[in-house]
């Protein structure tokens, strides 16, 4: 018996496909599906902690197919919609976005984006029926089609540039820090020689894009960006390297940065001098918060709720550096039971107890078990914090409540941020301050 899921985290396949594409400049989705599907993508971009994009919220070029099309089928509807956006929407490329009701008719996705091509514009086609998938699978999809199509409308830059690498493994919206997390990895990267490609955000567009095939090595930052390495490999022969998670802190971004260095034959003292100084960074960050540590009883009891890599980052810097006791971690992107043994590997050692749930209500019911004293989460364990007289600090997907355009939750920058809002946080509470619990 299959169970069921309360207040899901996740939205689907084509909402994930649309999240990512909007964050390219310059790039216009025509989503080839029911009107609730554009409207339900709009309300789920305002939950991610931002909500821009180059063509975005009520915006996006919808075909808003009804009962007619889904019984005789929207080609036809497909068709005039690319025709109008393309007057209307100046775009540098279209991408044609299939959702359940047109797959299950059979509308042909690929002829009328094929239509469009043949009358000089450059469009790529992605299915994204929502029973295929959730948002993951919508950005690892359609990252995946734009590598392998862009080539095929546009001139694409394939000679390769020393020192460049691609970004991988970033979620637009679904990783809430996205924006800062990107920034983070160029400026950590940039110290030792290496530019990045970070392939969305401000300034990334479709000439970002046609880079993909001249960089030297693809860095993956989280499994979901497997694919996309993969794609680019077997196009370009690109070779990639693949991390569970940046990291938070002197440890975990050293061994980030020195795997990358080796990769890409940067020298080990520049490498060895730049890690130092950092490191000397953050050991004076956590120095400045030392007395409040045992003045207001740092110590506590935390759940962790977020995707695996978001759980593996925080759990570690949690336990290592702020000696926090992390009762629960709760995993929210599993995809299979086999995909667990190695995320309960990589947690376990700073978890006690490692479980796997999407369902919100099953989510509540585990942090009340585990007697914590603060939660790590999202905008939907708002309700169980409020309950249970606890802070709820936010740091995955949904962000209600929260609005976050520029900071980071990765490397050093994201790590003195982290030290500063707990900080503020502990000390607000023991103080009787009154405070609002969502950070």
């Amino acid at each position: 018996m299959q169970e069921s899921i309360e207040r899901n985290r996740h939205g689907c396949n084509l909402n994930g496909a649309l999240q990512t594409i909007t964050q390219i400049n310059g790039v216009v989705p025509i989503l080839h599906s029911t009107p609730g599907c554009g409207i339900q993508s709009y309300l789920s971009n305002k939950a991610g902690g931002s909500s821009t994009g180059y063509v975005n919220g009520y915006s996006v070029p919808n075909t808003n197919v009804y009962e007619k099309q889904i019984i005789f089928g929207g080609t036809s509807r497909l068709r005039e919609q690319i025709k109008n956006t393309v007057k209307v929407i100046e775009g540098d490329l279209y991408v044609t976005i299939s959702g359940c009701g047109a797959e299950m008719v059979g509308d042909d996705l690929i002829a009328m984006t094929q239509e469009s091509i043949d009358q000089g514009e450059k469009a790529i086609y992605y299915k994204a029926p929502g029973f295929k998938g959730n948002e993951h699978v919508g950005y690892e999809g359609v990252v995946s089609a734009i590598i392998s199509q862009l080539s095929c409308v546009t001139q694409v830059h394939t000679e390769k540039v020393k020192g460049l690498i691609n970004i991988f493994g970033v979620l637009p919206k679904q990783d809430i820090y996205w924006q800062g997390n990107l920034n983070e990895i160029e400026r950590i990267l940039e110290n030792i020689g290496i530019k990045t490609n970070k392939l969305f955000g401000y300034g990334q567009g479709i000439e970002q894009w046609k880079d993909i095939a001249s960089a030297e090595l693809n860095v993956v930052v989280s499994k979901w960006g497997r694919s996309a390495a993969e794609k680019a490999k077997e196009k370009y022969g690109t070779p990639f390297i693949q991390f569970d998670d940046i990291g938070l802190g002197a440890d975990d971004v050293g061994h980030f940065v020195s795997e990358i260095a080796k990769k890409m034959g940067i020298e080990t003292d520049k490498v060895e001098a730049y890690l130092e100084n950092e490191k000397n960074k953050f050991t004076y960050a956590l120095e400045q918060i030392t007395e409040y540590y045992f003045e207001y009883d740092f110590q506590k009891s935390v759940a962790i709720v977020g995707d695996e890599s978001t759980v593996i980052r925080y759990s570690k810097f949690l336990a290592k550096y702020l000696g926090l006791e992390v009762e629960v971690a709760i995993i929210t992107d599993s995809v299979g039971e086999e995909n667990r043994t190695e995320a309960t590997a990589s947690i376990k050692e700073f978890a006690n107890e490692v479980y796997f749930s999407k369902d919100s209500s099953g989510i509540d019911k585990i942090i009340t078990n585990g007697n914590v004293e603060l939660i790590l989460g999202s905008g939907l364990e708002n309700r169980i914090a409020k309950k249970l007289d606890i802070s709820n600090y936010i740091v995955s997907y949904p962000a209600f409540g929260k609005v976050v355009i520029g900071k980071s939750d990765v490397g050093y920058t994201g790590a003195v941020t982290l030290l500063e809002d707990l900080s503020n946080l502990f000390i607000s509470k023991e103080s009787n301050v009154p405070r609002n619990k969502v950070i």
